[in-house]
Order: structure tokens, then sequence, then C-alpha cells
């Protein structure tokens, strides 16, 4: 696994890739910076380049603190939020996790970023 550190202004919390083809991918194309608004139950933002994925690996939902990619439309997001309703959101494709002690800082950020992703 591959860590990264995700910068949402003088917040820094760490996330682990998987082993998966995009998130090698992104791995590869990192350092980027992507503006992303909060939501509420994510922040996420348009990717300023796209990425590889499996067919198979494109679900509906999410778990709080996945990273996600969408490949169809090309957004970014950080999930820490409503998991419970998250199946209504298709087109994802997870990318890593942020959990523990990381996860309530994103949980307790609000506004919008330009989000800095490097590897860590």
């Amino acid at each position: 696994m591959t860590t990264i550190k995700l910068v949402f202004g003088n917040t820094e919390v760490f996330a682990q890739l998987n082993d998966s083809q995009t998130a090698k991918a992104f791995a590869e194309k990192l350092p980027v910076t992507i503006p992303v608004g909060g939501t509420g139950i994510d922040f996420c933002g348009r990717m300023p380049f796209a990425l590889p994925y499996d067919e198979a690996d494109v679900h509906s939902g999410w778990v709080n603190g996945d990273v996600n990619y969408n490949p169809h439309g090309g957004w970014f997001a950080v999930l820490y939020g409503d998991e419970e309703h998250s199946g209504r959101y298709g087109d994802q494709v997870v990318m890593g996790r942020i959990e523990g002690t990381d996860l309530a800082k994103v949980q307790s950020l609000d506004g919008d970023f330009d989000l800095r992703i490097e590897l860590a």
C-alpha cells in the first residue's frame, strides 16, 4: 500500500491507497492540487486528468473514509459522511482510505480548499 498526504489548508491527513490500477495511476501523478468543495458528506472536485479503471471496480456507495474516483464524471472525492445512504450514488471507484483520527479531522473541516495531495 502507498501512503499519501492530503493537505486541507493547515490540516494534514494521511490515507492508504489500495493496489488497484486506478490508485497506482493516481500515485504516479502526484503531487497534485485539486480545488474541492465541502458538501457535508464529502470534499470533491474535478480531477485535472483521467485515470484508468477496471469496470469491475465501479460500484455504488461508499464507506466513510473512502478516497474515490468517479470515472465517468472525472471527480475526486474524500467521503466522510452519509455512508448509510450512499448506495444511491453510482460510478464510484475506491482508491484508498482515511481512518481513525485522520478521518475525524476531515469530518471537522468546512468550506472549500485547494487540496494538495502528495506521496507521504
